[in-house]
């Protein structure tokens, strides 16, 4: 009756169940963007969306159609390239589905079954797997994080570099930046050369090469500037003298003096010196860097380098005009013994300003001006100023010149930038455009260098503690070089940002080791260690992720085993139906081997059709089901999304496994020895 239907109809019910699957589906991830396959049901509890049963449904039952729909014109050509054949099995076999190629139709759609909630259970396992290493990858951004210390940030990057098992360490800022519409963005600035390659970013979130992206952050090397100082030195001494001209007439005429250190990682850190008092004597002003780093839970991130000095003195007409300041030396205290810091010629810039007063609105005002600089190396400075003035009136008492001594910085191109797609959504930012992005007390001009899906550690799923932008106000995040932007500080003389994180790459096998060294450290607490081994073991313990994992894997051993039985029945009930036309192939002398073979070579034919089409439909269900059921504990979709997997081997093993039980089945019967000479007399009606 099916064949006697016209052709249209025949195949408007595949029609319809193509099209009502893939409208469902449709309907299915627009619904659950965002929230995967769970909503909340009217006593508050989680509920599944009954689509995500139709769906799948109605795409296996398509399936199934178009295998029913495959077998006549696939028994066609068999017969066909059999008749070219010279051979006898080949031949039959070919005929045989030809005339009745819906014999096997019970048994292949089984094996189609089978095989597709076998591919579903794998691709859904492998990519649950994934999904879980690579949101706990996402979430840390790195093997172990730690995202604050009690320790002054001077010290923690050579404490924390020195921990047995770390091989490398990259410091990093993170910042909040406002948008409009009361929106916010991650501010990130990490040191991308001490880093992982790409940070860790999947390259799908990249749009392609995520290592190459990174890399474009990386500013270009420039020479080392200021003077060296030695590694292990716990304390430097300066021989300063001021001289004030004319001289003072009190001992409150005096300068408040800071020295710059800059550490291996670009990050400069001011150092307080005591006061020094303009009497033209030489004296020893010490900075304990032993004392700023924390010790002994504390050491400074060498080599250090002195990149500059800072001198504030009295703004007013009661005070001197002039100024000559000289350090005559500058010692290093290590545990070896003292030693020198110089260099040949070092070269210094200059920059005063005046704070307290507003020189422009008053008259005959002078403000300050540095007249002369220079250093050797005996005298690693030699400076003189005027002080800034005002005849008639002084400024008052919180009225300071402001003279900044530094190592020139070589001047370098704006920070390149990398912001993920909300954020030029919600800024309307593209590449090559210019934005200010704050850090610390300052803000800085990037130029965006591309755009990226996501960046690792920001946006509310990788929050530490309730820390970070809200879900509600998130507009993405901004990733930046920290040494780029350290340098792009010290070009404009602005206060470099302080880390507040620090990343850290073990050596293989050491992360647990890194990590039970931070927590036995005072400093810290616990929940600001972040590893991400643990973080993964904890998203693997999750029941909402692995229920659906384990009932796939019993639904489809549940499949392969009744397709065993049912390949199994079917192939009993065909042999019985075929028993006499055996008999007569016996009885004209075809040999017991050919026989078997005939057997072979038809159910191989089934036996291929439903593995490749279980295969196909297996594919198509995983793509389509899988992002929606890999959830969070949450019940949300992960960040970053789920990337699907099919591992090669393990489809391989399952079209063996489920095969297996078939053939042995087939070759079982198609050896098993009957006597011809019953069934021609049962034909015969004898």
């Amino acid at each position: 009756r099916a064949a006697s239907l016209p052709g249209p109809v025949r195949a408007g019910s595949l029609l319809f169940l193509l099209f009502f699957s893939f409208f469902f589906f449709f309907l299915l991830h627009r619904q659950t963007s965002g929230s995967g396959a769970l909503s909340a049901g009217a006593s508050g509890g989680l509920s599944i969306d009954p689509l995500l049963v139709v769906a799948p449904a109605l795409a296996l039952l398509a399936g199934t159609v178009l295998t029913l729909r495959l077998l006549p014109p696939v028994a066609r050509l068999a017969e066909r390239r059999a008749a070219r054949g010279r051979g006898l099995p080949a031949a039959l076999a070919g005929w045989q589905l030809s005339r009745r190629p819906l014999r096997g139709a019970g048994p292949v759609l089984l094996l189609v079954l089978a095989v597709a909630m076998g591919v579903l259970a794998i691709g859904q396992g492998a990519s649950w797997d994934a999904s879980q290493s690579d949101q706990a990858q996402f979430r840390a951004g790195a093997p172990v994080r730690v995202v604050g210390s009690r320790t002054p940030v001077f010290g923690q990057g050579g404490a924390f570099a020195a921990i047995p098992g770390v091989r490398g360490l990259a410091p990093s800022v993170r910042d909040t930046m406002s948008l409009s519409g009361s929106r916010e963005a991650t501010v990130l600035a990490l040191d991308t050369s001490d880093a992982a390659p790409g940070i860790g970013m999947r390259d799908d979130l990249a749009g392609g090469d995520a290592a190459r992206e990174v890399a474009a952050l990386h500013p270009a090397a420039v020479p080392a500037t200021g003077l060296p100082v030695p590694d292990g030195t716990t304390r430097l001494d300066l021989a300063i003298r001021l001289t004030a001209h004319p001289a003072p007439s009190s001992a409150d005429d005096a300068a408040l003096g800071f020295v710059t250190l800059e550490d291996r990682y670009g990050v400069r850190y001011p150092m307080q010196l005591d006061q020094i008092h303009a009497d033209g004597a030489t004296h020893t002003l010490g900075v304990d860097l032993a004392g700023a780093a924390g010790a002994p839970d504390g050491e400074p991130a060498g080599p250090l380098r002195i990149t500059g000095f800072e001198f504030d003195t009295p703004a007013s007409p009661a005070h001197a005009q002039r100024y000559e300041l000289t350090i005559a030396s500058v010692t290093a205290h290590t545990p070896h013994g003292d030693r020198p810091v110089s260099v040949p010629s070092p070269r210094w810039g200059t920059s005063v300003t005046t704070s307290g007063a507003d020189l422009s609105a008053q008259p005959n005002a002078s403000p300050a001006d540095v007249t002369g600089v220079r250093g050797d190396a005996h005298t690693p400075l030699s400076l003189t100023y005027d002080a800034s003035s005002y005849h008639g009136q002084p400024f008052g008492p919180q009225a300071l010149d402001d003279v900044r001594v530094t190592a020139p910085a070589q001047a370098a191109p704006l920070p390149a930038a990398l912001v993920t797609d909300s954020f030029a959504s919600a800024t309307g930012a593209k590449k090559g455009s210019v934005i200010r992005v704050p850090l610390g007390n300052d803000t800085l001009s990037v130029r965006v260098a591309g755009t990226v899906r996501q960046i690792p550690t920001t946006g509310p799923s990788a929050a530490v503690d309730g820390q970070g932008v809200p879900a509600a106000t998130d507009s993405g995040a901004v990733l930046l070089d920290l040494r780029a932007v350290e340098r792009a500080f010290a070009v404009k003389d602005a206060q470099t940002p302080a880390p507040t994180e620090w990343w850290f790459y073990p050596a293989p096998g050491k992360a647990g080791q890194v990590a039970a060294a931070l927590r036995e450290r005072t400093d810290i607490d616990p929940g600001q260690i972040l590893v991400r081994t643990e973080i993964s073991d904890r998203l693997h313990r999750d029941p909402l992720g692995a229920g659906p994992q384990a009932a796939l894997l019993a639904a489809a051993v549940a499949a392969a085993a009744l397709a065993a039985v049912g390949f199994a029945v079917g192939t009993v009930a065909a042999l019985r139906e075929r028993s006499q036309e055996f008999a007569v192939l016996r009885a004209l002398g075809a040999p017991r081997r050919q026989l078997a073979r005939l057997l072979a070579v038809e159910h191989s034919l089934l036996l291929g059709i439903g593995l490749a089409v279980g295969v196909v439909l297996g594919v198509v269900l995983t793509r389509a089901v899988v992002p929606l059921i890999v959830l969070t504990g949450k019940a949300t979709q992960p960040v970053p999304t789920v990337h699907i997997l099919l591992p090669a081997g393990e489809v391989l093993l399952l079209l063996a496994g489920v095969a297996v039980a078939p053939a042995v089945i087939v070759a079982a019967l198609a050896l098993h020895r009957t006597d011809p000479a019953s069934s021609l007399r049962a034909q015969g009606g004898e």
